[in-house]
């Protein structure tokens, strides 16, 4: 085979264990009072869960975020907003309560969670002066690590078995696989496909990983069918390639292949 181009851009994540948080906070101008978010912490910032100390159960995890903070305005409080790093859906918006009267807010917060989840949050602190639109924000992240028990499974796989070789221009070919998770889909590391030629053996930059964010070819977003497109021309020489498809999750079990051809004709 002489080419094989890629048709995508690739997207640059009981016993408990608690570390510190380290946070990063915006610049704020030192002309004018605006507020100021001096420091957020987040307690704990990592959980993490074993089969051996904590089994497979349903479980609530209580962090604190805490904030530091200068030149509020009265009733101006800091906001806390968690959104889930994989999905980019927010998961909470709440207001801190007031601690002191020296700008001290906390929060806690219950997460619910299951001791073979894998969790990976955002975690953005925010300060507004309502008259002015001044803001300053802190972002802090929080992670929470479980196990696994039951690995992926890949529910349906669909390519073309075969493609006429383009005589002028290109011609994109979808690779999808439809995955699952008992564990929860945020438990997927990812999913994969090999790609072995017949005539000169596994292509370059194999495997493949596939895609579920409405992007590099994939159709619709988070809804468990993962994508991977290939552009062909008229230089691809004619020939049969072996596909075979699998999924990891974040605890390293990994699914039962699933295999399939995909051939170059005339």
């Amino acid at each position: 085979m002489k080419h094989l181009f890629i048709y995508t851009t690739l997207l640059l994540g009981s016993s408990i264990v608690f570390l510190s948080c380290d946070s990063t906070t915006s610049p704020k101008d030192i002309f004018e009072e605006s507020p100021v978010i001096q420091s957020f912490n987040v307690s704990p910032q990592n959980v993490q869960f074993t089969s051996a100390d904590d089994g497979v159960k349903d479980t609530t995890v209580i962090v604190t975020f805490s904030a530091e903070t200068e030149n509020l305005s009265e009733g101006v409080v800091p906001r806390i907003i968690i959104t889930d790093r994989n999905s980019g859906q927010v998961e909470l918006q709440q207001d801190m309560e007031v601690t002191s009267t020296n700008g001290e807010f906390t929060l806690e917060v219950p997460f619910e969670t299951k001791t073979t989840f894998f969790q990976d949050f955002k975690v953005n602190a925010i300060v507004q002066n309502p008259e002015t639109s001044d803001f300053n924000y802190a972002t802090a992240s929080l992670k929470i690590t479980g196990f696994s028990v039951e690995p992926p499974e890949i529910l349906s796989v669909n390519n073309p078995e075969e493609l006429q070789r383009p005589t002028q221009g290109e011609a994109a070919v979808g690779f999808l696989a439809k995955v699952s998770d008992v564990e929860g889909m945020d438990s997927i590391r990812g999913v994969f496909l090999r790609l072995i030629s017949r005539e000169s053996g596994e292509v370059s930059g194999s495997p493949f990983q596939l895609y579920d964010n409405a992007s590099n070819g994939d159709q619709v977003a988070s809804d468990s069918v993962f994508t991977r497109v290939f552009v062909f021309n008229s230089e691809n020489e004619l020939q049969t390639y072996d596909v075979f498809y699998y999924a990891i999750d974040r605890g390293g079990l990994t699914s039962d292949t699933v295999s399939t051809t995909f051939s170059i004709v005339e």
